[in-house]
């Protein structure tokens, strides 16, 4: 993510699988239309040794939408490096991971990605003054602390578990917010009219706002001028507004700085991957809902600070919901299940539960696909 928490790039965690492999998966992801759906999103693509990546690489592959990613020291060897200066000439960006700055590097080295899981290591601070400009990546950031301190010692792009642990002060939300918000989810879900909604809307002059914004976005591509609490409800539909209010549950937090409160992103990504293994199952409108709003839900305990149970009690869920988020339990459950693991690292991964929920190899990696493809629309018009 960049510093306003909108997505730039993905990296996957394929174990300890040979590059070759790596390779393909890439390709297929490729020939799934990835890179035209997930529109300016990078692929970061580790390897241990260079001379495994084929110099055609620019053949199967869109380049410019590349980073390679390898330790430093294949970074030393001169061979290395002549196959290094062959790919950046192909536009391949070329990044220098689990940096330390420990050793002598490729004088053309241009980005580095360092683990900060502690503290941003003193050493690091003269390499980012002297590569000033470069979007350097602070690796497996573990709260919202240190991913500020990364930010404020220079780096760029920023990954890691700091969603999951938010400020102290992220917990103290604005309980009228948050209340008015919960209120608006019971009457879109039980189909209250539009004044109702109209009333709530009209007391929160940033939920307005928000609204609106919403309705104007390129996503909706509307061409008529909105004048009216009830028009933008009305363009944009009971649907669609439900699932904006599950989101702005997650954006109506304290200030982050003009970007995105990091949580979104995250629930997002749920939501939506919930939203397409359902369709794979061939769940109905209703039933797509349903997993839809597991996935948005199965973060409130972050962003609230309270149990999931207490920040759930007053929305009156369906039971099938409350069972899968409270207690993984059912099929939603254990969808809910393989998404919590979809993008955390492969080790934690349980290759039994695509199976169980009937998902061939190809058909998960195109959820995945079309869950990226939203959190990357959702970035760019929150």
């Amino acid at each position: 993510m960049n510093s306003k928490q909108q997505l730039l790039a993905l990296q996957a965690d394929f174990g300890d699988l040979p590059f070759s492999e790596v390779l393909s998966i890439a390709q297929f992801l490729n020939e799934s239309e990835f890179f035209s759906r997930v529109s300016g999103v990078s692929l970061l693509i580790k390897t241990a040794d260079i001379a495994q990546v084929p110099t055609d690489i620019d053949t199967r592959l869109p380049v410019a939408r590349l980073v390679l990613c390898m330790p430093e020291t294949q970074c030393v060897d001169k061979e290395a490096q002549i196959r290094l200066k062959h790919f950046n000439s192909l536009g391949i960006r070329l990044l220098i991971d689990d940096f330390t700055g420990d050793n002598q590097v490729w004088d053309d080295v241009k980005l580095i990605g360092a683990p900060c899981t502690k503290e941003i290591p003193a050493q690091l601070k003269p390499w980012l003054i002297r590569l000033h400009g470069g979007t350097h990546l602070a690796q497996n950031l573990p709260h919202a602390a240190m991913l500020d301190q990364a930010h404020e010692a220079g780096f760029k792009w920023f990954s890691g578990d700091y969603a999951f642990y938010p400020p102290v002060s992220n917990k103290a939300a604005d309980a009228t917010a948050r209340t008015r918000l919960l209120k608006l989810l019971g009457l879109v879900a039980r189909d209250a009219e539009s004044r109702e909604l109209e009333e709530l809307f009209k007391q929160d002059t940033t939920l307005s706002f928000m609204l609106f914004k919403l309705v104007s976005s390129a996503a909706f591509a509307q061409t008529v001028r909105v004048s009216s609490f009830g028009q933008a409800i009305n363009l944009l539909g009971r649907r669609q507004l439900q699932r904006w209010l599950q989101l702005l549950l997650y954006a109506r937090q304290q200030d982050h700085g003009g970007g995105l409160n990091p949580l979104m992103p995250r629930a997002a990504f749920r939501a939506s991957l919930m939203e397409a293994i359902c369709q794979k199952q061939g769940g109905n409108k209703d039933q797509l809902d349903c997993a839809f709003m597991v996935g948005m839900f199965s973060l409130l305990d972050k962003l609230f600070g309270n149990s999931l149970a207490e920040v759930l009690q007053p929305l009156n869920l369906h039971t099938d919901v409350l069972n899968a988020l409270l207690h993984k339990s059912g099929q939603l459950g254990k969808s809910l299940d393989l998404v919590e693991r979809a993008d955390r690292p492969y080790a934690n991964f349980d290759q039994s539960l695509p199976d169980q929920l009937g998902l061939a190899a190809d058909d998960y990696y195109e959820c995945i696909i079309s869950a990226y493809a939203w959190v990357n629309q959702v970035c760019q018009d929150m």
